[in-house]
């Protein structure tokens, strides 16, 4: 007698039925989460021109801001974790989208939770929240779309073994360096 838990993953849905309807429109709250780091640094950006203008005027307020922008462009280990950071807050709205036009979401619309988006050697892994009737094979099933809407080489779609209604997303944007081969 075998379980799920044994059945060899397949890359095909599962099939309910008919399609679901369209992705629920989300709440404001959900909205401000999502939103959460752009809302923050703009906030952060307009508390310190709010304090720094009329303290020390607007060109020694321009002056630092500047510096600090040559330097991230200029040193190199430093804009590439700039750029790695942007890219982590972008590959969260992008896997957002993918799944939305790949159709994962329940019967009442909800798409799966971005739980935390983190860098890894060979891009991001974004660890997913998924809502009842939403599985591994759903998300699966929507890797082509993941990847094109994450600007990806590949996709990887895993499951956690203990909670499987968490699923990471593992977006490929550089294939990792094979040692000790020739190419």
């Amino acid at each position: 007698m075998t379980t799920s838990a044994q059945l060899p993953p397949s890359d095909e849905p599962p099939q309910y039925g008919p399609l679901p309807g369209p992705v629920k429109r989300p709440l404001p709250t959900t909205v401000l989460w999502r939103w959460r780091r752009e809302l923050v640094t703009f906030l952060a950006i307009s508390l310190a021109a709010a304090i720094l203008i009329p303290t020390y005027g607007l060109a020694a307020t321009l002056l630092p801001t500047g510096v600090a922008l040559v330097l991230v462009v200029a040193i190199g280990p430093l804009r590439r974790a700039v750029v790695r950071r942007l890219l982590c807050v972008a590959t969260e709205h992008r896997v957002r989208t993918g799944l939305a036009q790949g159709w994962v979401h329940n019967r009442h619309g909800r798409l799966p939770a971005v739980v935390r988006t983190r860098r890894t050697s060979y891009g991001q892994a974004v660890l997913l929240w998924c809502p009842a009737g939403i599985c591994e094979r759903h998300v699966r099933a929507a890797s082509d779309v993941l990847r094109s809407a994450c600007w990806a080489r590949q996709v990887h779609v895993t499951a956690d073994e203990r909670r499987r209604h968490l699923v990471t997303v593992h977006v490929v944007r550089r294939l990792p360096v094979a040692s000790g081969e020739d190419g």
